[in-house]
């Protein structure tokens, strides 16, 4: 299990290798990223959902990881929104570092760590993790964000609604409805086809860790170990937060797997999307690059150990 990981983080230090070597800029940066999220995963994802041999039981098995999931986000938000106050973060960074510990990489870093340990099913119910969070960011995520500001804009109408049309929009959410017909309809995906998704879509792993790390390599170490919230909220995310999910959902009549699958997607390191989204509401995009730069570089011994735990466990 240890090698595999290893793997994982190597190609990861490879992308932030060639970027302080300057080999990747911004634009290498920009470009991968679409390609990894407009092509190669939604490759990934009919390829390996439309070959699933669909059941009811699998079916059942998404949406209740997919209703799991967003009860806790939404645990998760009161937790963190309790634990600034208490901690007395600033206010102009609070709101960011609430929302950046309640959401996890369960994207470019869940899918291909969900794919390699728990296979196909696994990776289907990170993807049911991963709606549920995109889900929670477009419904409570942007106005934690804004909570603590002057501009403090409340929601437009119709705010849940919306947040439901942007997840189905998403393309990773499309592919996966391609591949949930797919296999419901069985063999309907071409051979050659079928081989050419596989290919496409198995490059996503090693260039969705290249692109972590190379967007890693902008910050310096040495300066955001001294900031208290990028710490704190690191130690919030990594540890504290499965922590509270593994006492939640223990003794919760679900499937192993399920259990697995929600325990391994929050424990990942903060989103880029957290960041993206700060910079875009002009609210601490700099205290959610450092919260997401250190819990990423501490997540390197902390997946591992959580991946033990939860084959003890469940």
């Amino acid at each position: 299990m240890y090698g595999q990981y290893f793997v994982l983080f190597a190609i990861m230090f490879t992308g932030w290798f060639l970027r302080r070597i300057n080999f990747i800029d911004d634009k290498m940066d920009h470009s991968m990223n679409k390609l990894i999220v407009y092509f190669a995963y939604p490759c990934l994802i009919v390829h390996n959902i439309g070959n699933l041999q669909m059941t009811s039981r699998i079916i059942v098995d998404f949406l209740t990881a997919f209703g799991a999931s967003l009860a806790l986000f939404y645990i998760y938000a009161l937790f963190c929104y309790f634990y600034v106050k208490v901690r007395k973060f600033p206010a102009e960074e609070a709101g960011v570092a609430e929302f950046s510990m309640a959401s996890p990489n369960n994207g470019f870093m869940g899918f291909p760590v969900a794919m390699i340990f728990f296979g196909e099913t696994g990776l289907l119910l990170m993807l049911a993790h991963n709606a549920a969070m995109n889900f929670y960011i477009f419904t409570y995520g942007t106005r934690a964000l804004r909570r603590n500001s002057a501009d403090k804009r409340r929601a437009a109408s119709g705010g849940v609604f919306k947040a439901a049309l942007r997840l189905l929009v998403n393309p990773n959410i499309l592919a996966l409805i391609i591949g949930f017909i797919a296999s419901l309809l069985g063999g309907i995906i071409p051979e050659v086809v079928d081989e050419y998704l596989m290919y496409i879509g198995n490059i996503s792993t090693p260039m969705a860790m290249i692109f972590i790390g190379s967007t890693l390599a902008g910050y310096r170490f040495g300066d955001i170990i001294k900031s208290r919230i990028a710490i704190e909220s690191s130690i919030v995310k990594l540890f504290i937060l499965p922590l509270l999910t593994i006492l939640i959902i223990y003794f919760v009549p679900l499937a192993g797997i399920t259990k697995s699958i929600l325990v391994l997607g929050i424990s990942f390191p903060t989103a880029a999307t957290v960041s993206m989204l700060a910079e875009q509401e002009g609210q601490g995009a700099g205290t959610a690059s450092r919260i997401l730069f250190l819990s990423t570089v501490i997540s390197i011994g902390t997946i591992p150990l959580i991946i033990n735990v939860i084959n003890m466990l469940f």
